[in-house]
């Protein structure tokens, strides 16, 4: 039977407003995959205002696993 650990990585509302992001989120994610990790799923979470029912994404939360090699 396999197993599996998971990482999550979290971005943030900061992290996102910088010129840089996609090519910093790029870079981490071929670094993760070159450790074996597999994004398995990545969910915006938003905030948003009951009077102006506006919602603005704040973090990006990435979830990955990878096998875990017993022996």
């Amino acid at each position: 039977m396999d197993k599996f650990e998971y990482k999550i990585i979290n971005i943030s509302r900061t992290q996102l407003k910088k010129t840089a992001f996609q090519t910093q989120v790029m870079e981490k994610l071929n670094l993760l995959g070159a450790e074996g990790w597999e994004l398995i799923t990545a969910e915006g979470l938003n905030e948003g205002s009951v009077f102006w029912r506006v919602s603005e994404t704040v973090d990006i939360l990435f979830m990955f696993k990878r096998k875990i090699v017993v022996g």
